[in-house]
């Protein structure tokens, strides 16, 4: 089973639905869930992964 992207014009396929979800998060849509847990930082990311490469600035 593939998990294909809706959005118009993309085309994408996954074969799994997590990888899916966080292509739609990282790439259509402005969603960043992941903040960085530092208290002056302001940053938020849409991967976690990318979260954890920019606390290691820290």
């Amino acid at each position: 089973r593939t998990f294909a992207c809706q959005v118009e014009g993309c085309g994408k396929v996954f074969k799994r639905s997590e990888h899916l979800k966080r292509h739609i998060r990282s790439i259509h849509t402005n969603d960043k869930p992941f903040e960085c847990p530092y208290q002056d930082c302001q940053k938020r990311f849409s991967r976690s992964d990318n979260l954890n490469q920019h606390i290691r600035i820290h």
